[in-house]
């Protein structure tokens, strides 16, 4: 399929990048979940343990930053998963409006768990390319991401990338 390098109103769905990576969201989160659908765990929570159990003591603020999400929207993941028993927030020494997140022990094994789970999502999503165009489609998508980031509703933190154990 060659797509057009304009887009007009007679260009098919299948040949708009947003329809496309909506779908593919879709796709990748319906494999996420039924990989991790026992676990009650959604992926936005997910990465949060992740980059949590990579930098202990985050704050919420960081914490939407690295995920590239609003401050409303993280503060209720942190608030579903300390409700889980999964993470403990505590107020910051240096200033008390601020809430620093650490990992308690059940949010470890939760996270190794689902961890140990997420290499079949992984595959799963991406077993349709091969290595090199696995390689080369997640260059890509990081590229979209880094020369748009600005424009999404919540900006993403690109320094804290490799930050995170997933």
């Amino acid at each position: 399929m060659s797509v057009r390098a304009t887009p007009d109103e007679s260009t098919s769905l299948w040949e708009r990048p947003g329809f496309l990576v909506r779908r593919l969201h879709q796709i990748s989160v319906a494999i996420f979940i039924d990989e991790m659908g026992d676990l009650d765990i959604t992926p936005v929570q997910f990465g949060a343990l992740s980059i949590v159990a990579a930098n202990p003591g985050i704050d919420q603020s960081a914490l939407a930053g690295s995920l590239g999400i609003d401050r409303a929207n993280v503060a209720d993941v942190v608030a579903r998963l300390s409700s889980a028993g999964h993470v403990t927030r505590k107020a910051s020494v240096t200033d008390r409006r601020v809430k620093n997140i650490f990992m308690t022990p059940s949010g470890q094994e939760h996270l190794a768990e689902a961890n140990r789970r997420f290499s079949k999502v992984h595959r799963r999503l991406l077993d349709p390319l091969s290595p090199a165009e696995r390689d080369t489609f997640l260059k890509l998508l990081m590229r979209l991401i880094e020369q748009n980031n600005g424009l999404g509703r919540a900006v993403l933190n690109l320094e804290r990338r490799g930050k995170s154990p997933n």
